[in-house]
């Protein structure tokens, strides 16, 4: 069995087996010790497909996306920090108008 589908069929018929109340204890234990090697395999290579699918996720593509992902990283938190030119400082410490005094 060389494909995890052929493996996950497999170990579906040994679980209808083993439900089989015509299969004596021994039998059931086989099947139930196939199984669950069967289980330890697939197991092991969705681990192994994982891993791979990890260092695909986190592999730089050819530059451009990776530039456009950063830039666009940069670009939301730098807007969450400074704001934006058009508007004025919120304490202007060399910048003031002197007050108009109203002399009445």
């Amino acid at each position: 069995m060389n494909t995890i589908e052929e493996r996950l069929e497999k170990l579906e018929q040994l679980s209808d087996s083993i439900k089989d109340s015509d299969l004596g204890i021994e039998e059931a234990m086989a099947l139930f010790d196939e199984g669950i090697k069967l289980v330890r395999g697939i197991e092991k290579d969705l681990d192994a497909m994982e891993g791979k699918i990890q260092i695909l996720m986190n592999q730089p593509d050819d530059g451009t996306e990776t530039e456009k992902a950063e830039k666009a990283a940069v670009s939301k938190s730098a807007g969450k920090s400074k704001k934006p030119s058009a508007e004025k400082p919120e304490l202007e410490l060399f910048n003031f108008e002197p007050k108009q005094v109203n002399n009445e």
